[in-house]
């Protein structure tokens, strides 16, 4: 909720403060021979900042030159002749991109950066093979039964049927290389550069000498063009008819600079292939002056004709961790999912951010999704055998692996892309993407995890014979997407600005934005006409609640944003969202996780989506590198408190307080981890988690269930597996369990209301799903974590297992019902004028509503209290002095149910009514910064309210700010 404005004065003071604070100050580092680098200095990226002051003056680095846009490969060449810098060794001159590789003494760095014509120097960032712990290893169906290739589901068949197969195309896989003696693939390998060693071979008619001594490149040429000769053509590419061109960017671990990706680009395009796929990403860091190598080569690529595929990532399931290259607009973007309706939890999830390249702002990604889980593919010779385990050994020998990850899905979708240009010749990459958007199955998911869904080439190829390619579409698919959810709150809830991209294949000229449908009346965008010209144009869009809905306002709003031509559609946006009535928070333990194994809610994201659809948040509490303490005040303000997989100790006062809470009324959801029967260890604080439960007749067991939790290899319980569930909601449609690697629960029937409700054996001695009933509250244990994780539905899935609905049994379970709390304010001017306070508390049949304040000094005030909108409390006083003020809120509904919510507010003196402060700024500051303020804030309109920009403002939820670092990798 929004604080009243503080007075003019104070505001004047702050800002003098904060331009005090902000004035640039350059920051020295001093390298090991003592010689001072300046890390303000513009042109100079802050990596290459930093590797500067690590190295002696005659290290030499791997840099890279950036020129202004459009300076043309000459003018660079002409550039590189005439720098009169000692201590650089020039790589390549790029003929695709204004841009230079080259090695570089500190010294000679600091010298270039003086050379007018460059526009900036970076470093050229390391490239090595990311794995992902969320990858599940391909370990399943190792004799052979129950795989199932993706060909129909991503509607390959039908152009295959047609005679399509990709014959006449070339793709290019940059990657780690190929085996070029497979059996499918060596008579599909037309050419192979070899960037790390220096060699090639392009000439196919003796054969191409490739080799893969990764096994990445291998499993990602396959996925394109595999012939399925070594399975008697069962399971093959999806277009095994192209040709392959093979460059070797990586080495054998992995590993290369970010401009050899580039530089394999480049190679590609000058040996005029027709798609490039590219299965490798890493975080992503938008610094003004220095597009990364492989984001521009991908643009210039594509400006030449090239369709271009790119991973999403492998960071999944939190939102924005697109990983670049995939960030580039103009690439195809691939997600990876699982089945037929769940995007893959490792999938990398939009948006993108993009902070200083254009476009500026959030904007969707992926744009398609394809299957990337435990899917089919070659293995080479030598392979890593837990990364690519041997698929059917006894049937196929060593020639197939089975594994996941957007680097599955990504060259799947180049096959793809493959059979339309061999079918719509001429087919161009806006229109090749364009296409596969707009054909792709929608599952359901988010925008920003499926794109526009699953991809089916055949009704793309439909869609570009129908419409002759004239082709026009908006994205996201649906709005709002992530980050959050499709629920807001009624009490004054929004979604910070998106920004919506049209991509079209032709120019429309000026369309009219129109919003229809009761979504409308939220829903707003930053333009009401549009000029469309061939390519990608952009408006923004926002939703936002008034603070002022009553409640009557709650319920589902639907609609559609509209691009219109007269009164013709051309292209629209699904708006679909709710109001909902605030029920409450989860808060999930992250204080008492180790710091080498801490969990986050984003590894739950389902479980998050099923509580905010009955109008529950899900909220941490610390974190292992800023713990915060388990108390009475703290557990006040959340409904659920929530302990997962957590190792480390809690106090005697933490346990009494979480006992505390579950006696007056709130539920303690205690989920436990992996026992190891074999070295009598667990996995959890075992003993802590039995003294909290003590009370309750519900124990940890020392017995082993699920499979190792190193191998992703669980097992499933429950009535199909000589298992037991008795009659409760919180079971209901539950049948059976997968669980990853967990242990069980005992149940002391002498303890009131204690039950089991699923068991691991008929005969109920081993519980895996717990309850009771206590106090005023309830208990809900579960002794294995893995069922919240997204990883794990997967398996579930597979194993026919209900893991899904036992997280929307239990997020109904959570609803309180007792009053909940969302927020406490205290609003106020100066001393000694009035203040309010206002508690937004919801409840079906709020009765009463106290609120206590008492003041610094002592003071007990009760003031009145009234009440507006069904959940709008407020309580009137004089703020007569400065300091902590602690504000009690006492509510009870019709049932007797009580809600007693703590908080305590500084008010602290005016800031101009410091002494010591008001010394300190007219000391330093003096007359020029007191005319600094002046400008400042006649320039920021202070005293006013100020319009709402439409640049976005997100504050980037879940995993924070995205990671910084290295470049590409294997995804």
């Amino acid at each position: 909720m929004p604080l009243r404005p503080r007075s003019l004065a104070r505001q004047a003071a702050i800002v003098i403060l904060m331009a005090m604070l902000l004035m640039p100050s350059p920051l020295i580092t001093v390298s090991s021979n003592s010689v001072f680098v300046d890390a303000t200095i513009e042109r100079i990226d802050p990596a290459l900042t930093v590797k500067l002051s690590q190295v002696d003056a005659y290290e030499m680095i791997p840099i890279i030159l950036h020129f202004s846009e459009g300076t043309t490969s000459e003018e660079v060449l002409e550039a590189v002749f005439k720098m009169d810098v000692d201590g650089i060794e020039i790589r390549h001159v790029f003929s695709i991109i204004p841009m230079v590789s080259a090695y570089a003494s500190r010294n000679a760095v600091l010298a270039l950066e003086a050379v007018d014509v460059i526009q900036g120097v970076s470093l050229d960032k390391e490239i090595t093979i990311e794995t992902s712990s969320d990858v599940p290893p391909a370990i399943v169906d190792q004799n052979g039964f129950g795989y199932v290739h993706p060909d129909a589901l991503v509607g390959v068949e039908g152009l295959w049927n047609e005679g399509y197969d990709g014959t006449g195309i070339t793709v290019a896989i940059i990657d780690s290389g190929a085996m070029g003696n497979h059996p499918d693939l060596n008579d599909r390998i037309i050419g192979f550069i070899d960037l790390v060693e220096g060699t090639e071979d392009l000439d196919p008619s003796d054969g191409i000498d490739a080799y893969d001594d990764n096994g990445h490149g291998t499993a990602c040429a396959w996925m394109v063009a595999g012939t399925g000769q070594s399975n008697g053509g069962e399971y093959k590419g999806m277009a095994p008819g192209a040709d392959l061109l093979i460059i070797k960017a990586l080495d054998a671990a992995g590993v290369a600079d970010d401009t050899l990706i580039a530089k394999g680009i480049e190679d590609a395009v000058l040996a005029d292939v027709d798609v490039i796929s590219l299965s490798l990403g890493g975080p992503w860091l938008d610094i003004p002056l220095f597009t990364e190598p492989t984001v521009a080569a991908i643009k210039a690529a594509i400006a030449d004709g090239v369709i271009v595929t790119v991973a999403a990532g492998n960071d999944g399931p939190a939102a924005l961790t697109m990983n670049t290259p995939g960030i580039t607009e103009e690439a195809i973007t691939v997600g990876a999912f699982a089945f037929d309706d769940i995007v893959a939890a490792f999938s990398s999830r939009g948006p993108v951010h993009r902070t200083s390249s254009n476009p500026k702002g959030y904007y969707a990604k992926p744009d398609i999704a394809a299957p990337g889980y435990r899917i089919l593919s070659a293995r080479a010779a030598g392979a890593d055998s837990t990364e690519y385990p041997i698929y059917n050994q006894s049937q196929y020998g060593d020639a197939y692996t089975i594994w996941s990850g957007t680097s599955t899905a990504t060259p799947l979708a180049a096959g793809l892309a493959a059979l339309l240009l061999d079918k719509h010749i001429g087919l161009s990459p806006i229109e090749a993407k364009a296409a596969l958007m707009l054909g792709a199955t929608d599952i359901g998911e988010d925008s920003m995890a499926q794109g526009w869904g699953v991809v089916n080439v055949t009704r793309s190829s439909e869609i570009l014979n129908s419409s002759s390619g004239v082709l026009t579409l908006m994205t996201p698919r649906e709005f709002p997407a992530l980050p959050g959810s499709q629920s807001v709150f009624v009490a004054g809830d929004e979604r910070d600005p998106l920004n919506v991209t049209v991509i079209s294949t032709v120019g429309r000229g000026t369309l009219t934005v129109e919003i229809t449908g009761d979504a409308s009346s939220y829903v707003t965008t930053s333009v009401t006409s549009l000029i469309v010209g061939v390519g990608y144009s952009h408006f923004g869009v926002d939703l936002k609640i008034p603070e002022n809905l009553p409640l009557t306002a709650v319920g589902q709003y639907t609609g559609w944003l509209s691009l219109m031509d007269g009164s013709v559609e051309i292209a629209a946006v699904e708006l679909n969202f709710s109001i909902t009535s605030y029920r409450g928070s989860v808060l999930a333990d992250s204080s008492h996780h180790s710091a080498e194994d801490p969990d986050d809610p984003s590894y739950y994201r389902y479980f998050s989506d099923y509580l905010r659809e009955q109008g529950m948040t899900l909220d941490e509490l610390g974190s292992p590198t800023y713990p915060q303490y388990v108390d009475t005040a703290g557990l006040s303000n959340c409904e659920t408190f929530m302990i997962m997989d957590t190792e480390t100790e809690y106090t005697s006062a933490e346990i009494e307080a979480i006992h505390q809470f579950v006696e007056e009324g709130g539920t303690l959801l205690i989920v436990s981890e992996y026992y190891n029967s074999q070295t009598q260890s667990a996995s959890f604080g075992f003993d802590y988690y039995n003294e909290i439960l003590q009370p309750y007749g519900i124990q940890c067991e020392r017995f082993e269930i699920g499979g190792n939790p190193d191998t992703s290899a669980g097992e499933v319980y429950g009535i199909a597996h000589g298992g037991a569930v008795d009659a409760d909601p919180l079971v209901d449609g539950v049948f059976n369990l997968f669980i990853l690697a967990g242990s069980t629960l005992s149940v002391d029937p002498s303890v009131a209301g204690a039950k089991g409700l699923f068991w691991y054996d008929s005969t109920r001695t081993h519980a895996i799903v717990a309850t009771v009933e206590h106090g005023d509250g309830r208990v809900i244990a579960v002794s294995d974590g893995s069922i919240l994780y997204d990883s794990s539905v997967y398996d579930a899935f597979k194993a026919d297992a209900d893991n899904l609905q036992l997280l929307e049994n239990i997020a109904r379970a959570l609803l309180p019902e007792r009053p909940s709390v969302l927020d406490i304010e205290l609003n106020r001017e100066e001393l000694g004028e009035p203040a309010n306070v206002t508690a937004y508390i919801f409840d079906d049949d709020i009765e009463s509503v106290v609120i206590t304040i008492t003041t610094p000094n002592g003071t007990v005030l009760t003031p009145t209290v009234q009440e507006s909108l069904g959940y709008r409390f407020v309580a009137g006083f004089i703020l007569e002095t400065a300091g902590f003020y602690e504000v009690t809120v006492t509510a009870q509904d019709a049932d007797g149910n009580t809600r007693v919510v703590l908080r305590t507010f500084l008010m602290e003196a005016d800031l101009v009514d410091d002494v010591v402060v008001r010394t300190v700024v007219y000391s330093l500051l003096g007359v020029v910064a007191l005319g600094l303020g002046y400008v400042v804030l006649k320039k920021l309109g202070i005293g006013r309210r100020r319009e709402r920009e439409w640049e976005p403002t997100w504050t980037e939820g879940e995993s924070g700010t995205p990671p910084t670092g290295m470049p590409p990798s294997i995804e």
